[in-house]
């Protein structure tokens, strides 16, 4: 059960975080660097906030507080909110009220419409299954680098796709 003491750090975190992310920074960052912040005014390790906003919130991953957060920023607070509250002291309850009535996430402007046709870079969605093992892998992996499964396949796979696509244009050109 959280201390009001320890659901104020983690509202902080999720302040800063949002603050970031309105900004432009990526979601996985502007966690991390929220969770820096809120360690060091704090004189605390980023260990002991990060579990906080994950093992202490009975999250089982960071993904999952990926998703959270994520809903949150397009308007979506609840799974946030439940969060909280179900793993608080009621005392502190009345502080995640207040900071959720106050604390309207700002949505990023969407990608501006280009002259010349739509970006080359803009991300399209493809979705594909892997073994037990290797996805179990993946969000290990993940995990560690501190980025979302999605975040690690997309850089993974884009690279591999350029590696094979030189390996190919090779063969045809011989």
């Amino acid at each position: 059960m959280m201390t009001p003491s320890t659901v104020q750090q983690l509202l902080q975190v999720f302040r800063l975080f949002r603050d970031n992310h309105a900004g432009g920074m990526p979601l996985p960052r502007s966690y991390h660097e929220a969770v820096r912040t809120v360690a060091r005014n704090y004189s605390v390790t980023y260990q002991t906030i990060g579990d906080g906003c994950r093992r202490r919130l009975a999250l089982n991953n960071i993904n999952e507080l990926y998703e959270i957060l994520s809903a949150w920023v397009r308007g979506e607070p609840r799974a946030l909110i439940h969060q909280l509250k179900e793993h608080s002291d009621t005392a502190a309850h009345s502080e995640i009220d207040k900071f959720f009535a106050t604390a309207e996430p700002t949505a990023l402007p969407g990608p501006k419409p280009s002259v010349m046709g739509a970006p080359k870079d803009e991300p399209e969605t493809v979705s594909f299954r892997l073994q037990v093992r290797d996805a179990r892998m993946l969000r290990a992996l993940a995990e560690l680098e501190g980025v979302s499964v999605g975040e690690l396949t997309a850089r993974v796979v884009s690279a591999t796709v350029r590696e094979r696509m030189k390996v190919v244009a090779r063969e045809l050109i011989k």
